[in-house]
Order: C-alpha cells, then structure tokens, then sequence
C-alpha cells in the first residue's frame, strides 16, 4: 500500500487530533477520572465529536455518515489514543455503528445509527468468554427458540462501555455448531451487569443473561449466521485497538523526548547519553512499526483483501512493541515516571489494556503462524 495520506485523510486526522489535544489535557483526563460517578466518560469530549462530525464520518452516506472507512476510523482512534481521551469511540463504532451499517437492516439502521451520529448512542458488543480474550468459535451463552423469539442465557465478560450503551451486540449459540447475533437491550429485565475496572480504569462489564427475550427484529445478521458477524466485528474491533496503540505509544515517545530534553545531569540533558538515546531511537521504530502494521491492517480491511495475517501481525506489534515502548518511556522517566500527576503513566496502563484486549500478542502470533501453516 501506499502509506502517503490523501488530502481528505489528513484533513480527518488534523480535525480528531486538534479537537483532542484541546480537549482532552492531562488535567481534564484526571477530572474524569475522579469523577464520583465512575463513568470514566468525557460527555463533554463526545459531545464535540459529534458536533464536528467525526462519529458519523465512516458510516454509510445513507445512514447519514459521511462514506469514509475502516482507514479514516483508525486514523481517529490514533488521536484518541494520543490523548488518552477517555471515550466509547472504539466500542461505539468498531464493535457496533460499522457492523450496524453492514449487516442490519434498513429498520435497524435507522432505529440507531443517526443517534450515534449525534452523540446519543452509546454501543458495544460482547465478544469475549474469557479464555484468550477472543470471540470462541461457537459461544456457550445460548438462545432458545421460544414463539417467533428467542430467550438467551449466557455470560459475556470484559464488555467496554456496556455501562453507557443502549444496545449490546451479543453472539448466542443457536445451533449445534452455529451462532446468532442479537441486539439486546442491557437494561432489559433478566439482563445483570457486574462493573470491573481495567488497568486504564476504564470500566469492563461482565454481562449475565437469564433467560432474556428477544424478538426477530433483534438478529443482527441471519439466523445462523453469527459466525461471519463475529469474525467482521473481530476483525474491525482488532484493526481499531491496533490504531489507538499507534497513538498511546507516540504519547509515551513524545513524553518522553520532552522529558529527556530538559533533564539535566552531569550539566547536560540526559537525552546526550547515549545509552537514553539508543533506548528513545529503538521506541521510535517499534512506535513506528506499530503504527504502518496498524495502517496496513485497516486499509487492507477497505479494501476488501484478506486481511487475517495483517491483523495478527499488527496485533503481535500493538502488544509486543507497545510494552517494550512504554517500558523505556518509564524508565528513561525514573521516579517520576510513577507520580500519578505526571501524565505518562497513564500511556502504561491504556498499553497494558490494549495488549490483552482481544487477544495478546502471544495470541495472534500463534494465529499467523496457523494461518502460515494453512
């Protein structure tokens, strides 16, 4: 691929970072945090998003989005993730608007899709069991026929931003070896949620579902066919993680350069060393191969190309690259590094939550070496 960005690319990427950076300081990412009611959710942030256009920018033109893709998506998130900006971006439009756009129908479409244009809704979808992180192959949450319905009963667990959504994507098994996916409603009578707290302090929901009703205007999808639903929300939603680790890991390297720069000692800044400056210069090239592993996923993913030994390669990089970045950053910080008033800390712990989200780096490296095999 080309990695030059078009005229249009960079006018998204310069629009995302400069409503970020403005928005989202290190000072207004500490108050939401410490915000009592533990939302860990900028209203404030969103709200602008919504107003620039950004949440409908890579959705259909027919749903009221502005037509762009997967790339332009990532390009966001890597402002996101250079912000640290506390926000449902991923699980909004990753793991729900774009597989809404894809495989809903027209009723469905227009039910959600320009409430998330506007910054009013809020969705998710819960992929993981537990295991390895990623999807299984066939879910052991299941759904039961009933009527013209079905009933689920299942857990979903590590759910992101299932406390602020007004419909989860959940994949159900609905046959011996096949699944449905189904919008539900997490406010829905048999539907229970037990809050925990990743290492970013971002808010992952365990979803318990007894015995569940839901409708035929829930399925996402066809009936049965929720293992194609599963691997396109997968594919997207590990595109996108890879793209906000690209902007977590330059944070860190950023940080870290200004901090090197205007740390003294021996009378010269500490960036002279040379052991600092070889440990600044292999960061730089693991956030660089990061961030082009990223980009190569996504527009492969536009472009309608397989794309599966992209992704686990750049996922292999977002965790094995992103933890020897943001352990230099630490290290060439010192104590410092540890101070919670000091903004670094946080590119460690959104890295730590991004390496293990759906899947590790062990995880996909086993996959490219199935899908080298095969």
């Amino acid at each position: 691929m080309d990695f030059t960005l078009t005229d249009e690319q960079s006018a998204v990427r310069d629009l995302a970072a400069q409503i970020l950076s403005e928005r989202s300081t290190p000072e207004r990412v500490r108050e939401v945090e410490s915000d009592p009611d533990g939302d860990w959710f900028d209203r404030a942030l969103w709200n602008e998003l919504a107003k620039a256009d950004l949440l409908g920018l890579c959705l259909p033109e027919a749903d009221g989005g502005g037509g762009f893709g997967m790339f332009e998506l990532a390009l966001i998130l890597e402002q996101v993730g250079r912000n640290v900006a506390p926000v449902p971006l991923y699980a909004t439009l990753a793991l729900g608007a774009l597989p809404l756009a894809h495989f809903g129908t027209e009723a469905q479409r227009a039910a959600w899709l320009p409430g998330v244009v506007s910054g009013d809704v809020v969705l998710t979808a819960a992929l993981s069991e537990g295991g390895n992180g990623l999807p299984p192959a066939v879910p052991s949450t299941t759904a039961t026929g009933e009527g013209d319905g079905w009933i689920i009963s299942g857990t979903k667990v590590l759910v992101p931003s299932a406390h602020l959504s007004q419909r989860v994507l959940v994949p159900a098994r609905t046959g011996e070896g096949s699944s449905t996916v189904f919008l539900v409603d997490p406010s829905s009578s048999g539907v229970s949620a037990e809050r925990n707290t990743s290492v970013n302090l971002e808010p992952l929901t365990t979803l318990t579902f007894d015995g569940v009703a839901v409708g035929p205007d829930d399925v996402l999808g066809a009936v049965d066919g929720g293992a194609e639903v599963v691997d396109w929300i997968t594919e997207r939603g590990t595109a996108a993680l890879c793209a906000t680790q690209a902007g977590v890991c330059e944070a860190a390297l950023r940080i870290t350069a200004t901090y090197t720069s205007e740390r003294r000692q021996f009378g010269s800044p500490i960036a002279t060393f040379q052991a600092v400056a070889h440990r600044a210069a292999d960061a730089y090239i693991d956030t660089e191969a990061i961030r082009l592993t990223a980009h190569q996923a996504a527009w492969r993913l536009d472009a309608g190309l397989p794309a599966g030994e992209a992704l686990a390669i750049a996922k292999f990089w977002a965790g094995d690259g992103a933890h020897r970045v943001t352990h230099a950053a630490q290290h060439l910080h010192g104590g410092i590094g540890v101070d919670l008033d000091y903004p670094v800390h946080r590119t460690f712990r959104w890295a730590r939550h991004i390496e293990l989200s759906l899947g590790g780096a062990t995880t996909h490296l086993l996959r490219l070496g199935n899908l080298l095999a095969s």
